[in-house]
Formats: C-alpha cells, sequence, structure tokens
C-alpha cells in the first residue's frame, strides 16, 4: 500500500473485508506582515499543530465492486507565539466552541465505490481502479467569515480553522499500480478530485481539491526488516467563497516529498512515513493574501491495513457482477 493510504492499490474479491486507518500528524509554522487597515500593528506570528485519525472499512461487494466507508477524527491547535492581544488569533484547540466556530473532534465521513477494471489480489500485475463517492460533512466547522469580506467595519474576534469545512462533496478518483517481481515491486499513482455540491448553511463554499501521487515500493530489506516507500504528490486547490467573494489564500498549489516504511505483522500492514509539503503556488490559508507571509510545513503519517480471514458468504452470489 501507498504509505499514508492504506485503502489504496488493494482490491477485494466478492465478501471480503478490510480494516484500516491513516494518521496524518501535520506541524505549520507561519508567520505574515503586519495586516493592511488593521490596529493591530504588529507582525503576527504562530504554529498549526494538527493529528487527523481516518478509520475505515472496505468490503468486497463482487470481484468488481468494492465500497468504502471512512471517518474522520480530528484535532488542531492553534499556538499563537506573541505577547500582544490578537483578534484574529490566539491559542486554543478546535474542540472547543468560539463565536464564530462549533468545536468537536469529528470531521467529515466519505463513502465510497470502485470499479475494479483489472485486478490481480495479492498476486503481481496491474490494478486499475475508478470510483466515485460523496462527502458527508459534520457540524464541526465555521459559522461566519473569518476575514469579514463583505464588511471589514465589523471585524471582530474570530477563528480560522476547524475540523471540517461544513460542505457537502462529491468525489472521485482513479488509481494505477502494478505489482511486479523486482524492484519497485509496487508501483504507481493515483488521481483524486473533490468538489462541494453547494456553499454550506452559512455561506461558505469551499475550494476543488486536485489530487495526485505517486508512489514506489521496494522488496522487504532484511536490514530495516520492512521495505521501503517513496512518495511524489502535488495537490491543487481552487479558491474557496464566503458569500460569493473569494477566500484569501485559498488557491494554492502545494508539492510533497515523503519517505516511508512498511512492514508485514502478524496483525497487519504497518507503515510509517515523513513527508515535506512545499508551497508551490498560494500560502498559508489563515492568512490574508495581501500581506508578506512565510510557510514552513513538516508531516507524518501512520497507516494501518488488515485483510481479515473471514469474507461474508451471501455475497458469494454476486462475485461475477
Amino acid at each position: 500500500m501507498p504509505v499514508g493510504n492504506s485503502d489504496r492499490g488493494i482490491g477485494l474479491w466478492a465478501g471480503q473485508i478490510m480494516f484500516g486507518f491513516d494518521n496524518s500528524n501535520e506541524y505549520i509554522d507561519w508567520w505574515h506582515d503586519v495586516l493592511p487597515d488593521s490596529l493591530e500593528n504588529f507582525e503576527h506570528k504562530g504554529a498549526m499543530a494538527s493529528s487527523i485519525l481516518t478509520p475505515s472499512v472496505t468490503i468486497g461487494l463482487s470481484n468488481y465492486i468494492n465500497i468504502s466507508l471512512s471517518q474522520v477524527i480530528g484535532y488542531r491547535h492553534m499556538f499563537w507565539d506573541k505577547d500582544e492581544y490578537s483578534i484574529h488569533h490566539r491559542t486554543e484547540g478546535s474542540n472547543n466552541n468560539f463565536i464564530n466556530a462549533v468545536g468537536g473532534l469529528l470531521g467529515d465521513r466519505k463513502v465510497m465505490i470502485r470499479y475494479l477494471i483489472t485486478n490481480t489480489g495479492k498476486g503481481s500485475g496491474t490494478r486499475i481502479f475508478f470510483g466515485g463517492g460523496i462527502s458527508l460533512p459534520s457540524k464541526n466547522t465555521l459559522t461566519s467569515d473569518p476575514f469579514f469580506l463583505d464588511n471589514r467595519e465589523e471585524i471582530d474576534e474570530h477563528r480560522h480553522f476547524s475540523v471540517s469545512d461544513g460542505c457537502y462533496k462529491l468525489a472521485g478518483e482513479l488509481q494505477f499500480y502494478l505489482k511486479r517481481d523486482y524492484d519497485p515491486v509496487f508501483v504507481g499513482g493515483a488521481f483524486q478530485v473533490q468538489t462541494p455540491i453547494d456553499e454550506n448553511k452559512y455561506g461558505y463554499k469551499s475550494s476543488t481539491a486536485y489530487d495526485i501521487s505517486l508512489t514506489a515500493t521496494t522488496k522487504e530489506k532484511p536490514s530495516i526488516k520492512g521495505s521501503l516507500n517513496f512518495n511524489l504528490g502535488l495537490l491543487h486547490t481552487t479558491g474557496g467563497y464566503w458569500n460569493g467573494l473569494k477566500e484569501p489564500n485559498s488557491q494554492a498549489t502545494i508539492a510533497n516529498f515523503g519517505l516511508g516504511l512498511l512492514k508485514s505483522t502478524s496483525v497487519g500492514v504497518v507503515s510509517i512515513s515523513a513527508l515535506k509539503p512545499f508551497f508551490v503556488f498560494g500560502g498559508y490559508s489563515g492568512t490574508d493574501s495581501n500581506v508578506e507571509n512565510r510557510v514552513a510545513a513538516w508531516r507524518l503519517n501512520f497507516g494501518f491495513r488488515r485483510l481479515f480471514d473471514y469474507t461474508i458468504p451471501w455475497l458469494d452470489p454476486f462475485k461475477n457482477l
């Protein structure tokens, strides 16, 4: 499996069940200059730490159709690194309510249906899947525009982050992977797109996200008792909108480079990877696009996948559908 994506590159036969979880831990160190037309005549500096856990269950409805259900559970924490009081930032967590935010740990739920064009199971050969689904938001989101885009004169205390953006979204994906007998034994990539259906009840319409990821995994290396995994990713987000007005810095292109380790155990396959994101275009979405800003980010991912021995017997008659 690609590190950090426990359900990618794996196609199930009818009745098979797979459990997985992915844990993404990100640390963003940010700074931006004095905001224009602001009473706060000082620079803003801080850090954002996030830990997102996504458990998932995948079931083979037939030898060609899989369904995957996932739930985001997350926590984000802002560290304000200035002595001055600011209405824009403070040390706080996403689990607590605020003036313009509903706090909590539950994020979005997603249902994906995949069609397996070619699938070789655990054997060598190509795996080509395409699928689509829907992402269902949680209530733990921002409840008003944190940039006050339509009324700059009434800026008050606010929060810029949450574990959900509150939007229903459509999702699509295409996966292509190849397993072979020589290094790298597992190569391929995936393309995903996720777009909001409409703005949420608070007037926010999130970005459309396009995500391309490539991966290569080696044979097991005796010296490390595991396999090395190399990742290259490119994420592009279009502009988000509050009440029809474009959200600052919501449009961005981010490249990710990662190195990971996979290990098969008696309970399943575990993985760990370190990734370094680079902003190719755009900046940190919590800052105003009209000011100079700097961002440095790091990410550490953990993953787990277990394919159960048990199969659902009543799905066997549908295996050829």
